[in-house]
């Protein structure tokens, strides 16, 4: 077991892989009554195409599967895996991203008991078709009920203009079509594949001793045969193209209107990278910058507005979005905002380093979270960068290096609007 210490925060992270191949990560938090965990599958809603367990020929399976699997892992036989948590005492939940799945509990007692649910009801899978019928009209509610939810729409419909060529252009639960053609063969055949466990992560937060955790993870897993570990064939091709301008009409009062900026994807995870362009939004669109109080005042925007960035191997985009009565201005003023942003940040200096002290202190606070800190802990694709490590880089940063990410990321070929106005 490797001990990873943080002698500045009196923190120790401890990281072991078991001879299946599962990655453990346990962060001891003896002043908390609380303990936090996730196991989670390198597996999200843009993995729909790959090489299948003892296959050689790759299939495409029907959007929204990774996160009809996720709801279908509770449901057992005999059992609700919900149902076990909840006689413990424990809290259990779980979700699907675009490239991940996991599953969660906190509880105050009974630990030992709810790791071996978490890793039992994970790893012992069980479809039946008449299960995945009645789960589909379950699922298709839910797809109803955001199709029809216009921030939803306004952020998905963005993010498929950025990748209309990419799975990305697909909303993570998929549509009440393409649910309709799961089986439980789809998805025993994605379970094989991808909820292996060298694909997978448990990490722990909270009240333990690091020891006895070990030692009952290790006793959990000891009993169980898995298949021998197989490198995962995903084939996810390169986007190529977008769609700069879409309007579409909804029942809403007000236009809402998104900016999107599709940026060049990275072969390796650079946190570095990641942590610059979301600074560099916060320093061009944050509250306390100059620009969002101009545009404020001069009604181009109101507290609606807000902005993201998400990276990720395959991709990275960021999305800036609100409500106005001038979507024409709005997106003029926004765009030129960016595409000017790395000639004018040497005027910026104040603000940046106001905006790091901001961003440490949102670090620093994140550290009383089990939760937060669980979700931060890096996996092996990015070195197991964590919040800790991610204070140094903040410490680091540098206003010219804001401009690298500015002149990397910001390319008007590269940047989609789209409206959602009112219905006439």
């Amino acid at each position: 077991m490797i001990n990873k210490k943080y002698d500045n925060y009196n923190e120790n992270i401890y990281y072991e892989t078991l001879d299946n191949g599962l990655k453990v990560v346990l962060v001891p938090k003896k002043d908390f009554h609380k303990t936090y965990a996730t196991l989670s599958t390198n597996y999200g809603s843009i993995n729909n195409k790959f090489i299948p367990y003892g296959k050689t020929e790759p299939v495409e399976l029907p959007a929204g599967i990774a996160h009809f699997l996720e709801h279908k892992m509770f449901d057992k036989k005999d059992y609700d895996a919900f149902d076990l948590f909840s006689k413990t005492g424990a809290s259990s939940n779980a979700f699907t991203s675009f490239t991940k799945t996991s599953y969660l509990f906190s509880c105050v007692d009974s630990l030992k008991e709810n790791i071996n649910i978490l890793l039992d009801f994970v790893q012992q899978p069980y479809f039946t078709e008449s299960k995945v019928e009645k789960e589909k009209g379950i699922i298709g509610q839910e797809i109803s009920m955001y199709d029809d939810d216009p921030d939803t729409v306004m952020f998905f419909g963005t993010v498929s203009k950025m990748y209309p060529d990419f799975p990305l252009n697909m909303d993570i639960a998929g549509t009440v079509e393409s649910i309709d053609n799961i089986t439980a063969k789809d998805l025993y055949t994605a379970y094989d594949t991808f909820y292996q466990p060298g694909n997978m992560q448990l990490n722990i937060v909270g009240n333990m001793n690091v020891e006895d955790v070990m030692t009952w993870i290790n006793n959990n897993q000891n009993h169980k045969s898995f298949n021998d570990y197989h490198e995962i064939n995903n084939v996810i091709p390169t986007s190529q193209k977008i769609i700069v301008n879409s309007k579409q009409n909804m029942n809403v009062s007000r236009n809402k209107v998104a900016i999107g900026i599709k940026g060049t994807p990275s072969k390796q995870l650079d946190v570095k990278y990641e942590i610059g362009v979301s600074l560099l939004l916060e320093l061009l669109f944050s509250e306390s910058s100059n620009n969002y109080n101009k545009l404020y005042d001069e009604g181009i925007i109101d507290d609606t507005f807000g902005f993201t960035f998400e990276y990720e191997k395959y991709y990275n985009f960021g999305l800036l979005a609100g409500d106005t009565d001038d979507p024409d201005r709005f997106i003029n003023e926004i765009k030129s905002i960016l595409l000017n942003a790395s000639s004018k940040l040497d005027n910026l200096e104040s603000d940046f380093e106001l905006i790091k002290k901001e961003e440490l202190g949102q670090h620093i606070s994140m550290m009383n979270s089990i939760e937060a800190i669980a979700n931060n802990l890096g996996n092996k694709a990015n070195n197991y960068t964590n919040l800790y490590d991610e204070i140094s880089i903040i410490n680091d940063m540098t206003l010219e290096y804001l401009k690298e990410c500015a002149k990397k990321f910001i390319n008007e070929n590269n940047i989609v609007t789209n409206i959602i106005a009112p219905k006439k």
